[in-house]
């Protein structure tokens, strides 16, 4: 039985399907504080709850987004190393040794900037920005290893993730605008060889599908687009190339990693896409970098918004619903997409607007959202990593980097470009016992202080035990417990001792209140539940 069908048995069907996108303006108590911050970001820490705790939706997630124009954070020393070297290309026929040592750099260059990504996410605080990153990321994919034998350079993995992270509250034509010109989709998806005799049809065809418009209208289920929109599309995208590699034909000194252009192998006749849509013929002085990103690449994007731009904003709200809210919404959420896409067409398709009027919602806080969402592999160990506050070295950062690879979630190497499938194939089989086994390790390497110094971090840690264990469920666990389970966690965590006993004992650093820190959190992180956010 689906969440939403148990809910209507429990509640009614009138209730449930009455939440709407209409403002909640109450304040947040602590469960919704968390509900919020679980959903765009990857587990606050509870001092982080603390701050949203009090205040309306709109004042939280204003605290929490941010307006946009944050400075990204900074490579580290190592990365700033290779950041701007070009190597040869290894595929160009080079001698075998020298081929695998320049590949071997870049898998070392690639895993030190999975860990610098996971780093930020662990330690992250407001204006939170790793995880609406990761939304782009995880639509717009890119894969390091690519076409089986290729290695995308890292230093354009890393421009990339910058990209997105700086347009990740923008006008959504305006990041389709950006990755157009972004190297490593440029590579990516092979417009590096395209050119006016042979123009490549790769991109525009997963920008209409993936990245925009998807196949069909997802209300109606007319055609977004026939292949001759891709043809025509793909002619308008020709002639652009990446500084991607030492002595490259054509690429320009001293621009590495940088995206230029190449008059001679851009078409420039005239386009014509869906109905209305046309981009004039150019003559061979308008035929110049700067005239053709303009007229060309921005105007094919105007195009596709002008023309079908209710197709996109349903298709993109729909992403960000499964993302952020529900990885299986169903067809009962037609309403809320459409509602939302309406509101995303009237803002200039900005996210940050279309994010606010969602985490701001009746909807976005109703029984029917909370606690339902999977948490993906990045949420489930960097959550974990920020919840018992552990600190990290460089070996730590590597093996929280492979324990999100093996639970099936490779940054920069997602299984195609149609992204990570997500939902319930999050957990399975293989998954699901590495995800205990994590767990368990990270738990064990805690010390007894360090046990104590998480426990206060919540309020009334030592003069209330009710209320510290209803602020650690709540913590812990994203959904209301039962009282026979209340009742299990708090005979777990009191560990034998009276309640007056456990709460002194918390400050005169007891080994038997310890003790019972421990069990309890080994009882949760074994919780179906725990997987849930």
């Amino acid at each position: 039985m689906k969440r939403r069908d148990l809910l209507i048995n429990l509640k009614g069907k009138n209730e449930i399907l009455s939440e709407t996108l209409d403002e909640k303006t109450d304040t947040l108590n602590y469960a919704e504080a968390l509900h919020l911050l679980r959903r765009v970001s990857f587990h606050p820490k509870p001092e982080q709850v603390n701050q949203i705790v009090g205040k309306t939706p709109a004042e939280a997630f204003d605290t929490i987004a941010g307006n946009g124009t944050e400075p990204s954070p900074a490579p580290t020393q190592s990365m700033n190393s290779w950041l701007n070297v070009l190597e040869e290309n290894p595929l160009e026929n080079l001698p075998q040794d020298i081929k695998a040592e320049i590949e071997g750099r870049q898998r070392l260059h690639y895993f030190e900037l999975s860990n610098w990504w996971l780093d930020n996410m662990r330690s992250e605080a407001f204006p939170s920005m790793e995880k609406f990153t990761l939304f782009l990321h995880s639509t717009w994919c890119i894969e390091f290893t690519y076409d089986t034998l290729a290695l995308l350079p890292p230093p354009l993995l890393y421009r990339n993730n910058d990209t997105l992270r700086k347009n990740r509250l923008a006008d959504y034509d305006k990041i389709a605008e950006a990755v157009s010109q972004d190297g490593a989709m440029i590579m990516y998806q092979s417009l590096f060889y395209s050119g006016k005799d042979a123009p490549n049809e790769n991109y525009m065809r997963e920008l209409m599908e993936l990245f925009t418009l998807g196949i069909g209208d997802l209300e109606t289920g007319a055609a977004n687009y026939t292949e001759g929109d891709i043809r025509e599309g793909a002619r308008a995208l020709t002639g652009w190339r990446t500084v991607a590699y030492l002595g490259q034909n054509g690429a320009p000194a001293n621009r590495p990693f940088e995206t230029f252009f190449v008059k001679s192998q851009h078409d420039t006749a005239g386009k014509k896409l869906m109905q209305f849509g046309q981009i004039a013929p150019i003559t061979d002085d308008e035929n110049t970098e700067d005239l053709v990103r303009s007229k060309e690449v921005s105007g094919l994007i105007d195009i596709l918004f002008n023309e079908r731009g209710i197709s996109i904003a349903r298709f993109i709200c729909a992403k960000i619903l499964r993302f952020f809210v529900y990885s299986d919404p169903g067809a009962d959420n037609m309403t809320i997409i459409n509602e939302l896409a309406q509101y995303m067409t009237a803002n200039n398709y900005n996210l940050r607007k279309v994010y606010k009027k969602l985490f701001t919602s009746q909807y976005f806080f109703s029984d029917e959202v909370r606690g339902c969402q999977i948490k993906t592999p990045p949420e489930f160990i960097i959550g974990l990593e920020r919840m018992l506050g552990v600190d990290f070295d460089s070996l730590q950062q590597g093996k929280t980097r492979t324990s999100v690879s093996s639970l099936e979630q490779l940054l920069y190497d997602p299984p195609n470009v149609g992204s990570w499938k997500a939902y319930r194939t999050w957990l399975s089989t293989t998954t699901f016992p590495l995800r205990i086994k994590y767990s368990k390790e990270i738990l064990t390497s805690l010390t007894n202080t360090q046990l104590f110094d998480l426990v206060k971090k919540f309020p009334d840690y030592n003069t209330n035990f009710t209320n510290l264990l209803s602020y650690m469920t709540n913590y812990f666990l994203p959904v209301s417990l039962s009282q026979s389970r209340l009742d299990t966690f708090k005979q777990i965590l009191l560990n034998g001792l009276q309640e007056s006993e456990w709460l002194s004992g918390v400050s005169s650093n007891n080994s038997n209140v310890a003790q019972g820190i421990r069990l309890f959190l080994q009882r949760v992180i074994v919780s179906p539940d725990f997987q849930l956010c």
